[in-house]
C-alpha cells in the first residue's frame, strides 16, 4: 500500500500513542527503511510456502502481521535487522511478513493456526511447523508495543522459543472447546466489522493529512476492545483447562459508540 501521511503514521502507533489526545502528536520522522509489509495477492499461499520450508529445514514458522503505517510494526522490522536478533531468527525461524494494509480481513491466515484474528499490529505468531501449533499465544500480546520492547528482549524471547519448540500441549476439554470457539468467532467478526468501520476515515486521513476528534475517539474504542479481547481469550482458555467441568463466564463488551447511536462513519 502507499505510504500514509505523517499524521496517520503517528495516530496509528499501535499501543500507547493510540490512547493519547490528538494534540500530542508531532511530526513523524522520515522513512528511510524499505517496507517488509508488501501487499500480496494470496497471503495464505505465502504462509503455506513458508510453513513447508520451515518443515523442510526443521525451523519454527514466524508470522508477522503488520503494516507500514504502524510505528510498532516498523519498529519490529527494524529491530529484526539487529545482528544478535537476526542471528537467532536466521538460525531457527522461517519468517514471513504479512501486510494487513487498511485492516484487511486475514482471519483465514490466523485461523489456520487456531488464532481467531489479529488483535494488534504487529501480531507475532510463532508456530511449530511440524505440529502446526501456535506456541506463543499467551505472551504474543507484548509485540503490540514492539517498538517499546527492549532490543535485548527480542533475542531472548525468540531464542527461548527456539530452545523449547514443542511445549506441553493440553487441548481444551470438548465441553469447553465449543464454547470458547463460539466466543472467539463471534468477537472476531465484531472486531473485523469495527476495523472496517475505521477504514474510510483512515483513507480520508491519508488523502487530507487530517484526522477528526471523532475518528480518534473511535480508534481508541477499538483499541481498548481488541486489547481486552486478546487478554480475555487467553484467560478463557486457561480457565477452561484448569476447571474443565465448570461453566465458563464469558466476558461481555459494551457497544461501540456508533453501534449505540447508529452514527455513520466519523468525518475527517
Amino acid at each position: 500500500m502507499q505510504r500514509l501521511t505523517a499524521t496517520l503514521f503517528l495516530i496509528f502507533s499501535c499501543a500507547l500513542m493510540s490512547m493519547m489526545p490528538a494534540s500530542v502528536f508531532g511530526e513523524a520522522s522520515s522513512d528511510t527503511q524499505g517496507s517488509v509489509y508488501v501487499d500480496s495477492e494470496d497471503p495464505m499461499a505465502d504462509v503455506q510456502r513458508a510453513l513447508e520450508k520451515a518443515k523442510q529445514t526443521d525451523k519454527l514458522l514466524l508470522l508477522v502481521l503488520g503494516a507500514q503505517w504502524c510505528h510498532d510494526s516498523r519498529g519490529l522490522a527494524e529491530k529484526f535487522t539487529d545482528p544478535a536478533v537476526a542471528a537467532v531468527l536466521d538460525a531457527h525461524y522461517e519468517t514471513v511478513f504479512i501486510d494487513v494494509g487498511y485492516f484487511k480481513d486475514l482471519r483465514e491466515v490466523t485461523r489456520r493456526f487456531d488464532q481467531a484474528h489479529y488483535f494488534a499490529t504487529p501480531t507475532v505468531m510463532i508456530v511449530n511447523a511440524q505440529s502446526e501449533r501456535l506456541i506463543n499465544r499467551e505472551d504474543m500480546h507484548i509485540w503490540g508495543s514492539a517498538d517499546s520492547v527492549p532490543l535485548e528482549k527480542y533475542a531472548e524471547y525468540f531464542a527461548a522459543y527456539a530452545a523449547n519448540p514443542s511445549p506441553a500441549f493440553v487441548p481444551l476439554p470438548p465441553a469447553q472447546a465449543s464454547v470458547v470457539a463460539a466466543f472467539e468467532e463471534r468477537n472476531a467478526r465484531r472486531l473485523q466489522s469495527a476495523y472496517e468501520h475505521l477504514v474510510p476515515a483512515m483513507r480520508r486521513e491519508d488523502e487530507t493529512g487530517r484526522a477528526s476528534d471523532a475518528f480518534l475517539a473511535q480508534w481508541r474504542e477499538v483499541w481498548r476492545y481488541r486489547s481486552s479481547l486478546q487478554r480475555d481469550i487467553v484467560t478463557l482458555r486457561q480457565e477452561a483447562q484448569k476447571t474443565p467441568e465448570s461453566e465458563q463466564r464469558l466476558p461481555e463488551y459494551a457497544p461501540f459508540s456508533w453501534e449505540a447511536s447508529g452514527s455513520a462513519q466519523p468525518d475527517s
